[in-house]
Order: structure tokens, then C-alpha cells, then sequence
């Protein structure tokens, strides 16, 4: 017996496991001999009884939980786990893992609690490293704004990683600075404009840019800091800095060192390894692909939204007795500008044609279909085609590109300027709103046609309509009126009520609308207004 007695003890103390017990009645718990170690306690002992344990040796952030759980076994008899930390004065913060069952007597309260403990450190180093580059994948997918992406991240770092978390561009910006209290952000960045970074210093962040090297500085000699300051005024901001530890490392993508992020511990005493390093390389590259997905993201929503102004018509007709106002914006959405145009131009037969539709799909691609579809139908118009024939000229046309235009919803209304006489044709688009001359607002009865990229629609027909003195015709893109949010049927009822109830001229009842009605923006709206004031 006491041969296996001695091959547990191995076996436990091997695995750095162990064992414990407490007689309830007695308060009396009996440790292993190594279980003192675990704790950073001397090998051999033992506490006092559960308040001591609780009191002298459990975390305090630990010490409510896990008497709640020893409260529960001895009343209910139930088993449990949990872990545990302890800072330890060499080998800093550790995590332990114990595991207690209850043992119940003849009476079938509980006797005693008998458990393990083990250091898992390691495991919930993992867990949390994981955790944390989860949570900043998260921060730095929401966004495709590039200052604001490493904001968040520098505050993501804090306090998790640092006391301190700084980042620098490669342009020599310093775009980002994090601390949990915002009176030392500003006073950091006051700082940073007094004493700006040397490019060429041969350690920090302009080094690591160079080099695209990390650097790691586990223990900070304060005397050489104070050697390199400029001056006293910077040697008495650098003690109050009170920097401890440091680490910088660069944000990489695509073989190229965007920048560098400085980690400093300061107030919480706290000392960087090898381990925090490899977290902050790996969040530096997340973060540097990121800031280089949001500079391409830019660009390319710059290129689009040019290509698509671009696009629309540069100048519109003259109409006397009309008002007529257009209104495009682009969407926050981080998928590009959209396919959104209006347009209006003279007809042959003396009548003006107004258009105004929507090209499925973001960015450079449906910007060129909205200038194809929008040339297309200007050329089949000007040939004096009427508004019907015109859609159906479209619908051939889109179903001739084999795919290459894939949906497209346009309503295309022609006004005679002396009666006020519409006539109209739509593939798919949303009602015109006419709005009275005294208020309230109706949606024009229109044709049903499909949309452009159905194959196989038959011929449209037109509808008619009058626009009288003091109305006001509408037309909108669902951007205006649709959201993720709202149902388009809302929507569209919002729309009539902010329309028909609204004052002023149409460039200032514009304005209200697109500020008033879009649930989001993560659409780009067209919206043309035309005035019947002769």
C-alpha cells in the first residue's frame, strides 16, 4: 500500500496535480506537499481552515465565486470546477484548475470535500490569446474606415495588452493612441506633436519600420530614458510615463510594412516575454492586413463613385414652367458604390423624357452597366421610340449580353410640357409619388413589366397620368425608401407622408428627404423632383 501511496504522489507531483481534502466539521484541510508550490507557497503547507484559505491564498476577484461554489457542495452535495489564479513573484500571473466532489456521510449531509489542483496556465493563456485576436478580427472587419481601424484597434489592446498601445504609419502619421484614462490619450498626444518621433531613430517604431523587425524590451531602464531626452521638460514627462516594459512590433501586408504598434506596460508594473510578443505579432498582422484592405476598400469606392458622377448627366434641360431638382449619394456601405442614376433630355416629338433607375450589383462593374443602360436608353428614345417600346428595347438588349448585365429596375416617363400629359413605362422600378399642389401625395398607377434580366417578359404597356399646376412628380431609387431594417412598404408610406406634408422649395424638400427617410446607408440613392409651377 505504501508502495502505491508513493506512485501516486509521483505521479501527481510529476504532473504538477494536487491532491486536497476538507472535513467539513472540523475545518481541517490536508494539502499534498505540493500543493504549497501551486499556490507559490512553501512546500508542506497548510492552511488554517476554509476562511484562511479563502482569505489568505485565493485571488481576490476570485474569492466570492469560489466560496459560493464551496457553500453549494456542502449544502446540495454538489461537485465542481473552477479556475483560479495566483501571481506568483517569479513566474508572474498563473491559472489553476480544481476539481472537488462531496462526500456525504450516513446522515447524507456532506462530510467532506475531497479535490485536485493543476496549473493550467498554459490552456487558458491559449483560450484567452484566441479570445482576444477573435474579438480584434471582429473590430477590424466592421470597419473599412482606415483611421478609424486603428483606433480600434489600439483600444482593443488596452488593457488587455498594454498600458499604453500607440501606432505609427510608415507616412510618419501617428494616428492612434490608447489608454484607459482619456485625460493621458490627450496628454500622449500633446506629447507625441511636441516631440515627434526622429524617422531615423535607431530603436522604436521608426526602426521597426524600417526593418519590419520587432523589438521587445522586457525591462525598461528608466536612467537611459531620461539620458535621451531633448530636454528637462521631456525628461519630467518620461517619469511620469513611468514606462516599465515595451514591445513594437510592425503591421505587415502584402510584404510591405504599413506601420508599427507600441505596446508599453507603465503603471501596472507589468513585464513583457517572448508570449505577450507573439500575440502582438500576430495582431500586428491582422491589423496591417486589415489597414491595407481599408486603403484598397478607399480607393476603390473613390474610383466608383468618380466613375459613376462621371456617368450621370453632365447637364440637364432648361424647362420653363418646371422645377426640376436631382439629388445622387453614394452609400457608407463598405460594398462600393452602387448603380443608381437619373436622367432627363428633349425627344424628337417636343415631350421631355425623365428617367431614373437602378443597377443591381456594387462598385466599378455596376457603375459601367449604369452608363451602358443609361446611353442605351437615351440612343432607343432619341430614335422616337415611346416609353413601352423603349423598355422592351432594354429588356432585348440586357437579355443579348448572355449574362453580362444581370438586373436592372428603370422607369422611364414621357411629359409633354405644354398639357402636363405623362406617359410612362417601368421594368420592375418602385411608383412615381405625385404630389399636390395643397399637400398630400398619391403613388402613380404603373404597368407591370419585370425587371431588366428576366428573360422571356412580355412586350410592356404604358400607363398615363397628368401632372397639374403646383404638382410635384417624384421619382426615387429604394435606397430612399428600403433598409434592412424597414419593410419597403413602410417605407414607401414614410415617403408619401414627408412628401406630401413638406414646405419650401424642391431643393430644400430634397435635402429633407434624403436626410429624413433612409433607414441606413448602406445603399446609394437617385431622386429626381420636377415641378409643374407654369
Amino acid at each position: 500500500m505504501r508502495g502505491l501511496e508513493e506512485r501516486l504522489r509521483l505521479a501527481l507531483e510529476g504532473t504538477e496535480t494536487g491532491f486536497w481534502e476538507w472535513d467539513v466539521a472540523s475545518d481541517h484541510i490536508e494539502w499534498s506537499d505540493n500543493m504549497g508550490p501551486l499556490y507559490g507557497l512553501p512546500r508542506g503547507t497548510q492552511p488554517a481552515g476554509v476562511n484562511d484559505f479563502l482569505e489568505r491564498i485565493v485571488h481576490p476577484d476570485d474569492r466570492v465565486a469560489l466560496s459560493r461554489l464551496i457553500e453549494d457542495a456542502v449544502r446540495d452535495g454538489t461537485a465542481y470546477e473552477f479556475d483560479l489564479r495566483v501571481v506568483l513573484p517569479d513566474r508572474g500571473e498563473r491559472w489553476l484548475h480544481t476539481r472537488a466532489r462531496a462526500v456525504r456521510g450516513p446522515d447524507g449531509q456532506t462530510e467532506r470535500i475531497t479535490g485536485l489542483l493543476s496549473d493550467v496556465t498554459e490552456r487558458r493563456r491559449r483560450e484567452e490569446a484566441h479570445a482576444f485576436l477573435d474579438a480584434a478580427s471582429q473590430v477590424l472587419a466592421a470597419t473599412m474606415d482606415p483611421i478609424h481601424t486603428l483606433q480600434e484597434v489600439a483600444q482593443l489592446a488596452v488593457p488587455r495588452l498594454a498600458d499604453w498601445c500607440a501606432v505609427q504609419l510608415a507616412t510618419g502619421e501617428q494616428p492612434a493612441v490608447a489608454h484607459v484614462d482619456p485625460v493621458k490619450v490627450r496628454w500622449a498626444r500633446e506629447l507625441q506633436e511636441r516631440y515627434p518621433p526622429d524617422p531615423d531613430a535607431p530603436t522604436g517604431a521608426p526602426n521597426v519600420i524600417r526593418t519590419g523587425r520587432p523589438e521587445l524590451y522586457p525591462i525598461i531602464d528608466a536612467t537611459l530614458m531620461e539620458a535621451a531626452a531633448l530636454d528637462d521638460e521631456q525628461r519630467r514627462l518620461v517619469r511620469e510615463l513611468q514606462m516599465n516594459s515595451a514591445m513594437v512590433v510592425p503591421l505587415v501586408a502584402r510584404d510591405r510594412t504599413l506601420g508599427a504598434m507600441t505596446f508599453v506596460w507603465a503603471e501596472s508594473g507589468r513585464q513583457y516575454t517572448t508570449r505577450e510578443l507573439e500575440l502582438a505579432l500576430e495582431l500586428g498582422r491582422r491589423a496591417g492586413l486589415a489597414l491595407d484592405h481599408a486603403r484598397l476598400f478607399a480607393r476603390e469606392h473613390a474610383v466608383a463613385e468618380t466613375l459613376q458622377r462621371a456617368l450621370l448627366p453632365a447637364a440637364l434641360p432648361d424647362l420653363p414652367g418646371f422645377e426640376l431638382v436631382v439629388r445622387y449619394v453614394p452609400s457608407d456601405a463598405r460594398d462600393h458604390a452602387g448603380g443608381d442614376w437619373y436622367d432627363a433630355f428633349r425627344l424628337p416629338d417636343g415631350r421631355v423624357g425623365i428617367v431614373i433607375g437602378d443597377v443591381g450589383g456594387r462598385g466599378m462593374d455596376a457603375a459601367a452597366t449604369m452608363g451602358q443602360i443609361r446611353n442605351s436608353l437615351r440612343a432607343y428614345a432619341l430614335k422616337g421610340a415611346g416609353p413601352a417600346q423603349v423598355i422592351d428595347d432594354l429588356h432585348r438588349l440586357v437579355e443579348a449580353s448572355a449574362g453580362a448585365i444581370a438586373f436592372a429596375t428603370v422607369v422611364y416617363v414621357a411629359l409633354d410640357e405644354h398639357t402636363g400629359a405623362c406617359e410612362l413605362a417601368s421594368a420592375g422600378h418602385l411608383p412615381p409619388l405625385v404630389v399636390g399642389a395643397a399637400g398630400g401625395a398619391h403613388f402613380v398607377e404603373t404597368p407591370r413589366c419585370p425587371p431588366l434580366g428576366f428573360s422571356g417578359a412580355d412586350a410592356c404597356t404604358v400607363g398615363h397620368f397628368d401632372l397639374a399646376p403646383g404638382e410635384t412628380l417624384w421619382l426615387y431609387t429604394d435606397g430612399l425608401v428600403e433598409s434592412r431594417r424597414r419593410p419597403i412598404d413602410v417605407g414607401l408610406a414614410a415617403l408619401a407622408d414627408a412628401a406630401g406634408s413638406a414646405e419650401g422649395g424642391l431643393e430644400e424638400i430634397a435635402e429633407h428627404l434624403l436626410a429624413a427617410l433612409p433607414g441606413s446607408r448602406d445603399d446609394d440613392i437617385a431622386l429626381l423632383a420636377l415641378r409643374r409651377v407654369g
